[in-house]
């Protein structure tokens, strides 16, 4: 079992670490930008206790087993976005990612009562849009060609998943 922990400035190496991995980094946004949002998210105001921030996943014994954050995308139409998932190489493909995915949209919608969460992933990230479509997010659409990434144009899917569509981690609805 795993659960999510705000993350602080002494979890910046292991989520450094982490970004940097050869089987992780390939799926996020460019190193250097996936770093200074992680700077910003560890110095910034998402401490006030607020649905957005960088949260550390780990074991309930407290070992790190990875980091995804969430930002506030629309305070007034209530909506955050998930926009990185790491997850440790060690514990890929055992759950650990459509728990702390389920985790975060029950923090965002369930305690912090917002309406709607909401991601994107590289057009060619199968694992990631399966992750997403297994916790009930929708694919709203595809924004073609949207980032160049590898000397090569990829195409961005997007999801989301409103309130009312949310299921517990067990899968249930809720």
């Amino acid at each position: 079992m795993v659960r999510l922990r705000r993350a602080s400035r002494e979890d910046r190496e292991y989520l450094t670490e982490l970004a940097q991995d050869p089987s992780v980094a390939p799926y996020l946004a460019p190193v250097g930008l996936v770093l200074e949002r992680l700077d910003a998210l560890l110095r910034g105001s998402a401490s006030d206790g607020g649905p957005d921030g960088m949260f550390v996943i780990e074991t309930d014994a407290g070992q790190p087993v990875g980091g995804i954050a969430v930002h506030l995308f629309s305070r007034n139409s209530r909506i955050c976005e998930l926009s990185t998932l790491m997850v440790d190489p060690a514990a890929q493909r055992s759950g650990v990612g459509s728990t702390a995915v389920s985790l975060a949209c029950h923090r965002v919608l369930v305690e912090h009562g917002f309406h709607r969460i909401q991601a994107e992933t590289y057009g060619d990230n199968l694992t990631a849009q399966r992750l997403f479509e297994r916790v009930g997010f929708v694919r709203e659409g595809l924004r073609r060609s949207a980032y160049w990434r590898e000397d090569r144009w990829l195409d961005s899917v997007l999801y989301a998943l409103l309130a009312g569509e949310l299921r517990d981690v067990s899968g249930e609805a809720g």
